[in-house]
């Protein structure tokens, strides 16, 4: 018999064991998410999930399901908000809570699966077919004068045979059109999935948060932030002139992409100049060793020759055939565009040290060299997720008809948001971009820019005016890189570029070509001539410069030319003529500015004499 003592003592052990083991249980709660905000990164972007979540006291794993399986781990952050602690945070991928398709596509991949199943059922009944036909081609009657049949017997057995055989080639070629007809479907069916940017993917991802509580908790709230990398944008604009006496309206659209595995519906979205894929350290060279038998990989991308001017295109492609809706970016700037129903794509670059990124929605990304005018590439099959990558922390915060500006549709409200070394734009309406690879474009801002119009002209290289626009005090207004849709005096004349990295103080746009100015560049004949002295000869040439504005109102012109340049003692250019012209003494460049009034021409003439050995061959033309 245990004492009163001893009863206090048994009890109160009792009770801390099964205190222990009330705290060594660990309880498992799913915890719906939803995502509130995204900051879109020129390669990437960060989602930040809220959540709100009741347990009891004790440990608890809270498991936050619908994640995209395309998470940077290292990037993962969970802040909690309540009277608990949060022991542990893991990122885990989970096979059997697959990500919600589109309808369009989930019917689709329905419709596929019954055209599958019926071509299952007719390729059975075929084979089915096949083994009858081979049963009456083995057992055939044998008949004749020893056989023991009767004529009139042997012959019901053949006719029989015959035309078993031909109702069977009959219900053969019947069945084999109808699984070519399924096949040609089943072709359709794909392609069209393939254009919807349907992903082999399906797998979602889990976050699980193992938490610890003293008392049961009734308000806890959650904020989840990470990092995923199979999103981006980049920017284009709308410009638009009315006349050279107008100010430039300039629409800037953002085109967003993503493809992480889960869908942003309605929520508060920014995009970025920033990128923090980019690493910030500097590379380091190591030795370079060669083996023996080495081998090239097949080469996926195909150039044709060097780049001359600044655009690229091109196709895009897997080993099957063109990919629609591909995405392709110059490396380190938002300019880009998307591949079209056939693969193409056409984009203007920087430089020729511009670098092309081409990815798409289950491919691996590829990276190559803008070094030619054709770069046809193909992608391949992405066999791994995201792989780990260094990410930079980023602040935030919560006919023709004349072009009007009430003709237009209104860009989306957005706020300037100002970090250390980016520029982003808070778009303040909710905003949805799908996790399907294409482009949703979004109107940003409109500017409306005073500018000085000029006209440029190069009549030895481009007999043709090209309308330029100088803006000054560009950098306030936080533009990004990105390609022009040209609108002049409501005509559509092509792309262009507008290309921050390489501007000076004054923004200079290209506008392209004029065809009210007309320029020509025609050599003098009677100037021509070659003069022989001793060892030397001495050649003349001149040429008169053409231009006639047939504009309605008057224009100022830049109109540019040259002379040669002697690289040698033995080769003098003499008696240089330029009249009004300015010369550059370094590069020899003569540049004329020109104001012409409306329905007037101007002749500008350009003479020079070369001396040179008798038998030296010159092109001076």
């Amino acid at each position: 018999m245990m004492n009163n003592q001893s009863k206090k003592k048994y009890v109160l052990v009792c009770f801390l064991l099964a205190t222990m083991a009330m705290f060594s249980q660990t309880k498992t709660k799913k915890v719906n998410s939803k995502i509130e905000k995204v900051i879109v990164f020129s390669q990437g972007a960060q989602v930040s999930r809220s959540a709100n979540a009741t347990f009891d006291s004790g440990k608890t794993e809270l498991v936050f399901q619908g994640i995209s399986p395309k998470i940077d781990k290292q990037s993962l952050q969970v802040k909690g908000k309540g009277r608990f602690t949060i022991l542990s945070v893991i990122h885990q991928n989970n096979f059997l809570n697959t990500q919600q398709h589109r309808a369009e596509i989930s019917k689709l991949e329905t419709e596929k699966k019954e055209w599958e199943l019926k071509k299952t059922t007719e390729t059975n009944i075929l084979s089915i077919l096949k083994n009858e036909e081979g049963i009456l081609s083995k057992n055939q009657v044998v008949g004749g004068t020893n056989s023991g049949l009767k004529t009139t017997d042997l012959r019901e057995a053949v006719e029989f045979h015959r035309q078993r055989l031909i109702d069977l080639v009959k219900q053969k070629t019947e069945i084999e059109q109808k699984i070519m007809g399924i096949d040609t479907t089943l072709v359709k069916l794909d392609k069209q999935l393939k254009a919807l940017n349907q992903s082999d993917e399906n797998a979602t991802s889990d976050i699980v948060v193992t938490v610890s509580a003293t008392n049961a908790v009734a308000n806890a709230s959650f904020d989840i932030d990470y990092y995923v990398l199979d999103a981006g944008w980049y920017s284009n604009y709308d410009l638009r002139v009315e006349d050279v006496n107008s100010p430039i309206n300039l629409l800037l659209k953002a085109n967003i992409f993503q493809s992480s595995g889960e869908d942003w519906k309605d929520v508060n979205m920014s995009i970025s100049s920033g990128n923090p894929t980019e690493s910030g350290v500097a590379p380091t060279i190591t030795p370079w060793y060669l083996d023996l038998n080495q081998r090239r990989k097949q080469s996926t991308v195909q150039t044709f020759g060097q780049l001359v001017g600044n655009t690229i295109s091109g196709t895009v492609s897997d080993y099957i055939g063109p990919l629609a809706g591909a995405n392709v970016v110059v490396r380190g700037t938002s300019i880009g565009t998307t591949t079209d129903f056939n693969g193409n794509y056409t984009l203007k670059v920087p430089s020729v040290n511009s670098e092309l990124v081409f990815t798409y929605v289950g491919m691996e990304e590829k990276i190559v060299p803008a070094n030619s005018n054709v770069i046809n590439v193909v992608l391949d099959q992405s066999v791994a997720l995201l792989e780990a990558v260094v990410v930079t922390g980023y602040s935030s915060r919560r006919s023709r008809k004349k072009y009007k500006e009430e003709d237009s549709s209104i860009p989306m409200e957005t706020t300037v948001a100002y970090q250390p070394t980016t520029i982003s734009y808070e778009i303040k309406d909710p905003y949805t971009v799908l996790s399907d690879g294409k482009v949703y474009t979004a109107e940003i801002k409109t500017f409306n820019l005073p500018a000085k119009y000029q006209y440029l002209s190069i009549p030895k290289l481009d007999a043709s005016a090209y309308l330029t626009a100088k803006i000054t005090d560009w950098q306030d207004l936080n533009l990004f890189d990105g390609e022009l849709n040209l609108f002049f005096e409501g005509a559509y004349l092509g792309k262009s570029l507008l290309d921050l990295q390489n501007a000076s103080d004054t923004l200079e746009v290209s506008l392209g070509k004029d065809k009210g100015i007309s320029v020509s560049r025609k050599q003098l004949k009677e100037f021509k001539a070659k003069q022989f002295l001793s060892s030397y000869k001495t050649e003349s040439r001149a040429f008169e410069i053409s231009i006639k504005n047939n504009k309605p109102y008057p224009i100022d012109i830049v109109v540019m030319d040259q002379l040669p340049i002697s690289n040698t003692k033995e080769i003098t250019v003499q008696e240089e003529e330029y009249k009004e012209g300015t010369l550059a003494e370094e590069t020899k460049i003569i540049t004329w500015k020109v104001e012409l009034p409306s329905k007037n021409e101007k002749k500008l003439t350009i003479k020079y004499k070369v001396k040179s050995p008798k038998n030296a061959s010159l092109i001076l033309d």
